[in-house]
């Protein structure tokens, strides 16, 4: 990888958050609400609320208030937040911690499952164990987050009374979110590797190995895995933008005190400041997360060679 490559990437990233920003506070201007009369409520007088406007700029052209906001993201400031009535980054700092908890949680045992099912899978292709990670991969992917984490509610916590229905400290209170948030990504997971594996195992290299008599262990982990393990980098960077979506309905479900429950509070709320600078730490997390799987794919394949 070339410095030359990464500062392109970089700069690209950097156009890509801007869009974002462009995009989102458009379609919230668009959107039906004025913060001002939020803000001061139902018995509010006209005149009231067209001095809050002013006091606020929300008089001023679009270009305008999108140039105010863009300087203040710059300065640190992501305005105020409309229904907490405090510093916007204020009220998202306390929810980044518990949904990077909540999607690694979900990650790790989407990547602890699915990989080693996907491997076994691809080395007893056609048989029963093939077949049956074939079902829980498409079982994994076809049952919604909010259904399981509900089912999981009503037997585990309910009536089994094993586990905290809601809730966040401990990690008796993770393991029902992480379950119902992870197997989407195991499923996907587990179908690549298995697929990455069948291919592997197919190649010149690996009939090479076997005929000097190398160990199925390192035929298998050493030599097809690693040739199989790029897809699999490429689907776990993107699984985790696919989390970050899902864990919206999961931490609502579970009353989780993560960024996606407040996502949600905020869109009803239309506390328009919070779901910008929302959507803006959510874009530039995917943008980086591209960006590590593209240092990880010249770091498992050195013949991989960007311009």
């Amino acid at each position: 990888m070339t410095l030359r490559y990464l500062l392109r990437r970089l700069l690209q990233a950097l156009i890509i958050v801007v869009l974002v920003t462009v995009v989102v506070f458009a379609l919230v201007n668009v959107v039906p609400g004025d913060p001002a009369f939020l803000i001061l409520g139902d018995g509010a007088t006209p005149e009231a609320v067209a001095a809050l406007r002013t006091q606020m700029g929300l008089d001023e052209p679009l270009w305008i208030q999108y140039f105010e906001y863009m300087s203040g993201i710059l300065q640190g400031d992501f305005g105020t937040s409309v229904a907490a009535r405090l510093p916007v980054w204020d009220v998202i700092r306390p929810t980044l911690v518990p949904t990077a908890i909540l999607i690694g949680a979900a990650v790790g045992l989407a990547i602890v499952v699915g990989i080693p099912l996907g491997i076994l899978a691809g080395i007893r292709r056609g048989t029963a164990i093939d077949r049956g990670a074939l079902v829980v991969a498409l079982a994994g992917q076809s049952i919604p987050a909010f259904w399981l984490g509900l089912i999981l509610i009503s037997v585990v916590a309910f009536r089994m009374g094993l586990l905290p229905t809601s809730g966040y400290g401990t990690p008796r209170h993770l393991i029902l979110p992480a379950v119902a948030l992870a197997p989407t990504a195991m499923g996907m997971l587990l179908r690549v590797t298995r697929i990455g594996m069948i291919e592997s195992l197919g190649e010149d290299y690996i009939l090479t190995a076997r005929a000097k008599g190398a160990r199925a262990g390192r035929v298998y982990l050493r030599h097809a895995l690693k040739n199989a393990a790029i897809p699999v980098v490429t689907i776990v960077g993107l699984q985790i933008g696919a989390l970050l979506g899902g864990a919206i309905i999961t931490e609502t479900v579970f009353a989780w005190p993560g960024i996606g429950r407040l996502a949600v509070n905020a869109l009803i709320a239309r506390d328009w400041p919070v779901v910008r600078t929302i959507v803006l730490f959510v874009a530039v997390g995917l943008v980086f997360i591209n960006i590590v799987v593209d240092l990880v794919y010249a770091h498992l394949d050195k013949r991989v060679r960007f311009g």
